[in-house]
């Protein structure tokens, strides 16, 4: 996950129980830049759904070790905070959108003689709810903690040097609303865009700056992964610590283009699995008042039930070269897994979904999940994977069901077509539904497809007569003669294209089905994506079918909350992916990370070039393998709420 440079190792020997992706250790004991030097580096993938970082506040001062062993679950890693005094927080601490404790906000410092007032901007590390993570100068403004600002430059304070003005929403210049899921705060900031940039002196920090001390640190790269220093020191001549500026350059070195220092000193200190990792300057681990936890999600502390099996994967046949996912769930909690072939454990198949990225025939067999936790074991019935050779499965006519509207409540269907000539029958029913009993109708529909630069290939309002041939020669149903129904006939090129449904000019919204029809031509229909509002009564249903005698893998998702980094203000706030066929429920999703191929997810996703899902959003997916046959995703909300949501259909391959 991360590449370091000479001297570091990958120290597997501490990870053991850790995940197999989403976080590592790091280890380095040996000289650096003439300075003798051991060190530990965390380094963590925020879109990891198997890997949850936890800023955390305790009411009395407790060592990280303690802080671990106390958390609900309990946590792979546990470091030190930032700055505190006897049982309060100097700095910020931020989890789950609340702040637990802020940043200071005043400080005094000599000045002509008379200890003065000063008011610094601090530094902070802050992870966004859509994981992102930043670095920046921020005070908390007004008279609560609440209202947090972020400046492109720190409050210009110097010591014997009057102070600056009380930090505001329009001082120091340039500020911006500072809105972070998880946060900590330090001192000072130590890199900055990629360049070291100490701010200790207008931060009004001194922590022995230019003196070799155990330090912490957190930064992240540039590829957004989040990376975590402890620095060894007051051990000399072996490990004697490191200053400020070496500090930031050792967090430049690993990578990191954005950084601040937390409490150091006797404070620093690592603990993995309830093993300290660094000598404490102290001789023993000192009781911080705040700490950073990596821990497992899905791991609650509640005492485990008895295993039992929810879902069992279906069995599939597969054309060699295929993707193959089954996921299994078991409830029960606290469990450990092992997936066997024709009876017999299956090496390194340890988690509760097994995923073959090209299947042989050598893959071919009968398999079941052994999950197991304290209270006992369950086994899954067996499914069978066939491998045939015969041409893959792939998607078919592509539809999607929801309520219409103007604006921000167009229904807005988008698909990607493989290979060029491909020709194509579009339709927007609403009236043509009257038949069968659907609700509430968009009386007369207007459609448009244009392609993914905006270019609008073809509009129509009313169907046309040589649209009724073809929708009956690919089975699509009759629509009624002169009814106000649209039709689209087109080829297209390979690439992606926009269908966008709304109510004609002076007509009321409703529920209507859009449509789109593989009429030949080369190459197929890959992925299908709806955006329409969800609620009061309306469901966003989208259809597929898969086509030829070989299974397809698929990736169904359900998007509400991670429309937010696109800018949407009211997105589904608890999205639910219900996957049936023929009337009967094949999965079900309500939070993309706790599902069992959630990792697999992921992988899926950046293969078919799906944007990333946030493992602290409760978004909706299923990655699944589907023999042919028509299948209907249909997205609601867990909690009866409504807003606008995204459905998307991929096929993986």
């Amino acid at each position: 996950m991360l590449a370091l440079p000479a001297g570091w190792r990958l120290a597997g020997e501490q990870m053991v129980g850790f995940p197999a992706q989403g976080v590592e250790l790091h280890a380095f004991n040996g000289t650096w830049q003439g300075v003798p030097l051991r060190a530990w580096c965390v380094a963590w993938d925020p879109s990891s759904p198997r890997v949850e970082f936890k800023p955390v506040l305790a009411p009395a001062a407790r060592t990280p070790t303690q802080f671990a062993a106390l958390e609900p679950g309990g946590a792979w890693i546990a470091v030190n905070g930032g700055y505190f005094g006897a049982n309060q927080s100097y700095s910020l601490v931020q989890q789950g959108g609340l702040v637990l404790a802020p940043n200071i906000k005043a400080l005094t410092r000599p000045y002509q003689g008379t200890n003065t007032t000063y008011y610094p901007t601090r530094a902070a590390f802050g992870l966004s709810a859509f994981g992102r993570p930043v670095v920046d100068w921020i005070y908390h403004v007004g008279s609560g903690n609440a209202a947090i600002f972020a400046y492109p430059a720190p409050s210009p304070n110097q010591l014997n040097a009057a102070p600056q003005p009380v930090p505001s929403a329009s001082f120091p210049a340039g500020a911006v609303p500072w809105v972070m899921q998880h946060a900590v705060g330090g001192s000072p900031m130590l890199v900055r865009e990629g360049e070291v940039r100490l701010t200790d002196q207008e931060e009004l920090i001194d922590v022995n700056n230019t003196q070799r001390r155990p330090r912490t640190a957190i930064g992240y790269t540039a590829t957004g992964l989040v990376l975590l220093l402890a620095v060894e020191g007051d051990n000399a001549p072996a490990a004697p610590g490191l200053t400020l500026l070496e500090l930031a350059r050792l967090m430049q070195s690993v990578g990191a283009v954005g950084a601040i220092n937390l409490d150091g000193g006797g404070s620093t200190s690592i603990s993995v699995a309830g093993r300290t990792l660094l000598q404490p300057s102290d001789g023993s681990e000192r009781p911080v008042v705040s700490a950073l936890l990596w821990r497992d999600p899905l791991r609650t502390g509640t005492s485990p039930e008895v295993p039992r099996v929810v879902a069992s994967p279906p069995s599939a046949t597969v054309a060699a070269g295929g993707v193959v996912t089954l996921p299994a769930v078991v409830a029960g909690g606290e469990m450990s897994w092992q997936w066997l072939r024709q009876g017999r454990p299956l090496v390194g198949a340890t988690d509760p979904a097994l995923t073959f990225a090209a299947v042989t025939a050598a893959d071919a067999g009968e398999y079941s999940l052994v999950a197991t936790n304290a209270r006992g074991t369950v086994t899954t019935a067996p499914v069978t994977v066939r491998i045939v050779s015969a041409p893959r499965g792939r998607l078919g006519n592509l539809s999607v069901r929801a309520w219409a509207g103007a604006g921000e409540d167009a229904l807005v269907a988008g698909f990607v077509a493989r290979e060029g000539g491909k020709s194509l029958l579009a339709r927007g029913v609403g009236p043509g539904l009257t038949a069968f009993g659907v609700p509430g109708l968009l009386v007369d529909p207007r459609l448009e497809l244009t392609r993914a630069d905006g270019q609008v290939l073809v509009a129509n309002d009313n169907w046309e007569d040589a649209a009724g041939p073809v929708a009956a020669r690919l089975g699509a149903f009759a629509l009624p003669v002169g009814s106000r129904d649209a039709a689209l006939l087109r080829t297209v090129d390979a690439g992606a294209f926009t269908l966008t449904a709304t109510p004609v000019a002076g007509t009321a919204a409703g529920n209507m089905l859009v449509e789109v029809y593989d009429d030949g031509g080369a190459g197929s229909l890959v992925n299908l994506s709806a955006r329409a509002r969800v609620g009061r009564g309306t469901d966003l249903i989208a259809g597929f079918v898969v086509t030829g005698s070989t299974a397809v893998t698929v990736l169904v998702r359900a998007v509400g909350p991670g429309l937010r980094a696109f800018g949407l203000s009211n997105p589904l706030a608890l999205p639910r992916i219900t996957l049936m066929r023929d009337g009967a429920v094949v999965s079900v999703n309500a939070g993309w990370a706790a599902a069992p191929n959630a990792l697999d997810q992921r992988e899926a996703a950046r293969r078919t070039g799906a944007f990333a899902l946030v493992p602290g959003l409760v978004d909706a997916a299923l990655l699944v393998t589907l023999d042919p046959g028509a299948y209907s995703a249909v997205v609601d909300a867990t909690d009866g709420g409504a807003g606008v949501a995204l459905v998307e259909v991929y096929e993986v391959r």
